[in-house]
């Protein structure tokens, strides 16, 4: 094993591999990181939606927005995305037995037309579940008060769920509550709790991208040493926010029943700079996972350094770095709520949800004009 993925797992850290946006899997390239002990998991689309994202882009140079007349017939892509996904999960079973169900996972996205309805999510998911045949497939759900209600109900049916475009901190605890709910109801449906796991992604790249757009209007020396502050700062305190549930009664009790402990999963890559290795090194936590996509897998085996854990300890910097980004107009609980309205628009456009698009208005996200201020959900 490379030293620097051997470094992120003796910290507890799992490398899952951010597949997105290929037209087919590669498997070759998949065996061979799993061989090689790189990734312990996959984040991919099916092909039906992959294809149309590639096919679509190739011929009139824009993302897909609707299915074109020569696209080819659903059932075909139903196949093909299925096929794909049976060998993908085939691909990381031995890591999935080995890990006791903790990793070895492919998640994957539903078809952006049904993710605006609990039920036509649930639907989906218990279909494509049955199609592919494999207990490692993992289901990737919106997290928005439309669907939330999904989460709970694919947990109880035993159907890992990635939960994503999580970034205010009253989502982050709606979604580990109904998280909570749907394994207390597959605890009561006698379902084995250790095969049902459950992870909640966040995007500090994206979150960086949105805040530094704000420091760079306010301008000055002060405002640029804060950029790139955030994202890490915010996710500091979403693993502070996920280990306060581990220790609550509701989730002792559960995992006593034998429930896997919910985990972070963090998207590790940086718009426009795919080298950049940054949040893999400074987001080491362990109980996490780390998710990158092949560019940047690279890349943290060329050059990046793994120094122990950099999350615990820092919480109390975190929150005093995100009170200083009050001082230049920027109000996290604003620019967090429109990066999760983004995330759910790019959803049901059928772009991928894991990594949203920060086009967040600067502008529209609130001034503080009297100090320092703390905006809701992230005072000391």
């Amino acid at each position: 094993m490379p030293d620097v993925f051997a470094r992120l797992a003796r910290e507890g850290v799992s490398v899952w591999l951010d597949d997105l946006g290929r037209a087919r899997l590669d498997a070759s390239s998949i065996d061979r990181h799993v061989r090689q002990g790189r990734v312990s998991g996959l984040i991919t689309d099916p092909a039906p939606t992959a294809l149309l994202r590639c096919m679509y882009a190739s011929r009139v140079g824009r993302a897909a927005d609707r299915t074109p007349s020569w696209f080819p017939a659903p059932a075909v892509l139903r196949d093909m995305g299925a096929a794909d996904l049976r060998l993908s999960c085939d691909l990381l079973a031995p890591v999935h037995r080995d890990s006791g169900g903790r990793d070895g996972y492919v998640s994957v996205v539903l078809s952006p037309r049904i993710t605006n309805r609990a039920t036509d999510v649930v639907n989906a998911a218990v279909a494509l579940r049955a199609r592919v045949g494999r207990p490692n497939l993992m289901i990737r759900i919106p997290a928005t008060d439309a669907t939330l209600p999904a989460v709970s109900a694919c947990l109880e049916l035993g159907i890992p769920v990635q939960a994503t475009g999580v970034f205010n901190p009253l989502r982050h605890e709606q979604v580990l509550s109904a998280a909570c709910t749907g394994l207390e109801r597959a605890r009561d449906r006698r379902q084995r709790l250790s095969d049902v796991a459950f992870v909640v992604s966040f995007a500090p790249g994206a979150v960086d991208v949105a805040v530094d757009r704000c420091l760079d209007l306010a301008g000055g020396a002060e405002a640029a040493a804060l950029r790139g502050v955030a994202g890490p700062a915010l996710a500091r305190l979403a693993q502070e926010r996920q280990e306060r549930l581990l220790d609550s009664p509701r989730l002792r009790r559960l995992t006593a029943a034998g429930a896997l402990p919910p985990r972070m999963l963090w998207l590790t890559s940086v718009p426009g700079r795919s080298a950049d290795t940054r949040y893999v090194e400074e987001l080491v936590c362990p109980g996490t996972v780390t998710a990158v996509p092949e560019g940047l897998l690279n890349a943290v085996a060329d050059h990046a350094c793994v120094s122990g854990d950099r999350v615990h300890g820092r919480v109390g910097d975190a929150r005093r770095r995100l009170g200083h980004l009050a001082w230049f107009g920027v109000e996290l609980d604003g620019l967090t709520t429109a990066l999760e309205q983004e995330a759910a628009r790019g959803t049901r456009r059928g772009r991928t949800p894991a990594t949203p698009i920060a086009t967040v208005d600067a502008s529209r996200t609130g001034t503080a004009r009297d100090g320092v201020r703390h905006p809701a959900g992230f005072a000391a």
